[in-house]
């Protein structure tokens, strides 16, 4: 509290005016022990003469304490010489001086205080009004950590243009992989405005204002298409738009991320061409077939006139040759394979059709091929000597190896397409259809089409041995869940598994075990006051791994935190995982682990979901 100096008694005629003095002075004292902010008074010794109440409460100091050392100790080191120099501005007839420094609390920690100091010559004393201003310094250091570790991150990408434009398109920052993709420095480039990177064509159609005005709109938009570098070559990207706004919802700007995926765009041309060149070769091929048919056809007619024993069997190998023309013409109008470039689902939807029409003609080609083998066994057994046109067909040909070699043939192409029938199978049970649609699902049927998916990495190889996989299945009821996205992170843990698996070398045998159980949890439900006990399906996946330290495991499902080497991992696999179990699925995921003893990664997801979720999280692999 300020205290006013003594004055000297008055007459009694003036005790009105010593009265309201008084009550002035009340007041005034009201009013400081009210106030948010630090009041001080301090005498030309350097010491503190009064301190209001909210001194006490913020640095945590008594009054005692307060005057019992002069107030400069209390300043930061540093921070003294600077606070002198604005003293000494007082003594140069400033009336107010104003500062910040750090003051210490009674705790051995520092506070940021906002100054404001005058000096009253009439009683010789310091006036200083104090703010505390710690919450929003360490706003700002953590804005500047945010926006350093931001800079950072974009200035590490390499492979991906990341652009930042204002709200009239202008380009305002350019990253390391912008200027390798682009060509041009940032120097060249910042204050363009983002139209210089398109075509004649696409700035005459405005599609660079259509796509910013589209993500302003919508949030975020799309596109792809060819792009100009600085020395006028093209290439074609794909590149995401997405608006920026301010708390007050007023757009501050865009985020541009390009993609270079031109290899990808003549992949997809290349295979388009190599498409069309097949159905041609297919159409040329069933041509020439239909000539060498049809020169059967005379030469059996022929036969026919002069061998009646043959009568039955030409009838037969006329009958035969009209539905291979049959299943010929059908095989040119069969739908070809899409791009080998679509996702997985589209390419197991393609792929099923055609092999499982060659698996179920297979058997018939098998028999086909017997009654025509056995035919020209008794041709030629009835007509050892063949005019010298067949005869040089059957040497040209290779007859003998073609007929023993023919049933060989078909039988492995029998073996291989069925493999590709269970391979597209597991594929259509990982990804599913209703990932948009939550529903009963069965566990242990995604974890085994998960398993069969990476059967291939579990196989012993040069560079490390065998996988075993260890199955300890419990009894599940059909979990309610979003199917797709638990397959997905079924296939992030044992991808993991196998990579530890697979780093970790020496000679012990590698096994991952899998267990499943039913198991009650307690947890909050929503709306209830007390915890309840809800049945969960436990999934444990375990490996023999070299394991993690406490610390690692801690970071484990932090956004890009990875402990592979070698660029291997984005850092996104198990953070996307965790989002998946915890905030889709109501459920809990955890991992258990030491140095040398391997790892354990447990999920835990309620069988019946008592509020629905919708997915909005994109998948990655880890």
């Amino acid at each position: 509290m300020i205290i006013q100096t003594a004055e000297p008694p008055l007459p009694k005629s003036q005790g009105g005016r010593t009265q309201k003095h008084h009550e002035f002075c009340s007041n005034q004292d009201k009013f400081l022990t009210l106030t948010l902010d630090l009041f001080f008074i301090a005498s030309p010794d350097g010491y503190w003469q009064q301190v209001n109440p909210m001194c006490e409460r913020i640095l945590g100091y008594s009054s005692q304490e307060f005057k019992a050392r002069p107030w400069i100790e209390w300043v930061h080191p540093e921070d003294q010489q600077m606070t002198l120099k604005q003293l000494q501005k007082l003594r140069d007839c400033e009336e107010i001086v104003s500062f910040e420094n750090r003051y210490r609390c009674k705790d051995g920690s520092y506070k940021w205080l906002l100054w404001n100091i005058t000096l009253c010559h009439t009683q010789n004393q310091i006036y200083a009004v104090a703010r505390d201003n710690t919450q929003r310094r360490e706003a700002e250091a953590a804005h500047r950590e945010s926006e350093e570790r931001f800079r950072l991150l974009v200035d590490g990408v390499k492979d991906y243009a990341i652009i930042m434009l204002d709200p009239e398109g202008k380009i305002v920052s350019w990253n390391p992989g912008a200027e390798r993709i682009k060509q041009y420095r940032a120097a060249d480039i910042l204050g363009q405005h983002v139209r210089c990177f398109y075509t004649p064509q696409d700035i005459a159609q405005g599609q660079p204002d259509k796509g910013l005005k589209i993500a302003a709109q919508q949030g975020r938009v799309e596109e792809e298409g060819w792009r100009v570098r600085k020395d006028g070559s093209t290439f074609f990207a794909n590149v995401v738009i997405t608006a920026l706004r301010g708390e007050d919802g007023q757009l501050r700007g865009f985020a541009r991320v390009t993609r270079d995926i031109t290899e990808r765009k003549f992949a997809q041309e290349t295979l388009k061409q190599t498409n069309d060149e097949l159905e041609k070769r297919v159409a040329e091929r069933t041509a020439e077939l239909l000539q060498i048919n049809q020169r059967l056809k005379q030469e059996i007619a022929l036969h026919q006139q002069t061998e009646s024993a043959l009568a039955a069997e030409t009838h037969y190998v006329t009958d035969l040759l009209q539905k291979l023309q049959q299943t010929q013409t059908k095989l040119i109008h069969t739908e070809k394979m899409s791009s080998l470039g679509q996702v997985v689902a589209g390419v197991a939807h393609e792929i099923n059709n055609p092999v499982s029409f060659i698996y179920g003609n297979i058997d018939y080609a098998i028999c086909y091929l017997q009654d025509l083998m056995h035919l020209v066994e008794l041709y030629g057994s009835h007509y050892p000597q063949p005019v010298a046109e067949i005869q040089k067909q059957i040497t040209d040909i290779d007859l003998d190896f073609l007929m023993a070699d023919m049933p060989k043939l078909l039988t492995s192409m029998k073996v291989g397409t069925n493999r590709i029938r269970k391979v597209v199978l597991s594929l259509q049970k990982f990804l599913k259809a209703d990932q948009n649609e939550m529903k009963p699902a069965d566990l242990h049927e995604g974890l085994e089409s998960t398993l069969l998916i990476l059967q291939h990495r579990l196989k012993p190889s040069v560079e490390h041995p065998e996988i075993t996989v260890i199955k300890d299945y419990g009894t599940l009821p059909p979990v309610d869940c979003y199917a797709g996205q638990i397959n997905q992170v079924f296939m992030n843990l044992l991808t993991n598994a196998v990579d530890v698996l697979e780093a970790s070398g020496g000679d012990t045998p590698h096994h991952i075990k899998i267990s499943t159980e039913v198991q009650d949890i307690s947890i909050n439900q929503p709306g209830a006051s007390y915890c309840q006990n809800v049945p969960h399906a436990v999934i444990r996946i375990a490996d023999n791994g070299s394991g993690m330290s406490p610390d690692v495991c801690q970071k484990l499902f932090e956004p890009f935190y990875t402990t592979k080497s070698g660029g291997k991992g984005t850092g996104l696999g198990l953070s996307i995982s965790y989002q998946i179990i915890v905030d889709h699925h109501g459920g809990q995921l955890t991992c258990r682990s030491q140095p040398g003893m391997g790892s354990e990664f447990v999920i835990a997801i309620p069988i019946t979901q008592i509020i629905t979720k919708h997915p909005e999280l994109s998948l990655a692999p880890s």
